[in-house]
């Protein structure tokens, strides 16, 4: 059905100049020639226009996101609160500080077992390779936690 400008504006519950704004400005409403108007064709059109304008007011689908972000760093924070969840540096610096600890100790360890300089360095050197071993596989697992890969070393461990 094509009716006149008048009759569409009507129809849409809009002035007849807001009706002319949507056609040349906003370029929202094809007409089909001077002033004749498909109804079928504008309505869909303009009711298309109506549901993208509210979608741009309300920024509904930018604030759900937003929301969705501000519950994240909420719950992240309880976590952290109540020590549920910690950095990867912060655990990265308590086995440090463990690990060091406890070669410190194995390196006096020789001295404390015996007083014999060629049986102290054949516990050191034991107690080196022990230590390089260790120090290897930390290296890995660490590469391993910072990238965020599989371990390839986990069905060994089994």
């Amino acid at each position: 059905m094509i009716v006149n400008q008048t009759a569409m504006a009507e129809i849409l519950g809009i002035t007849p100049r807001r009706l002319r704004q949507l056609e040349k400005e906003e370029e929202v409403i094809v007409s089909d020639g001077v002033g004749k108007f498909h109804v079928g064709r504008v309505v869909q059109a303009y009711v298309a226009y109506r549901s993208e304008g509210a979608v741009r007011k309300s920024g509904s689908e930018s604030m759900d996101r937003l929301r969705e972000e501000k519950m994240l760093d909420i719950r992240l924070n309880r976590m952290r609160k109540d020590r549920e969840l910690i950095s990867l540096d912060e655990a990265l610096s308590f086995s440090d500080e463990l690990v060091g600890l406890f070669v410190s100790y194995l390196t006096g360890l020789p001295a404390e077992i015996t007083g014999v300089p060629r049986e102290r360095q054949r516990l050191h050197d034991i107690i080196d390779k022990g230590r390089l071993k260790l120090a290897d596989r930390l290296s890995k697992k660490i590469g391993t936690l910072r990238t965020g890969s599989e371990d390839p070393d986990a069905e060994d461990e089994d």
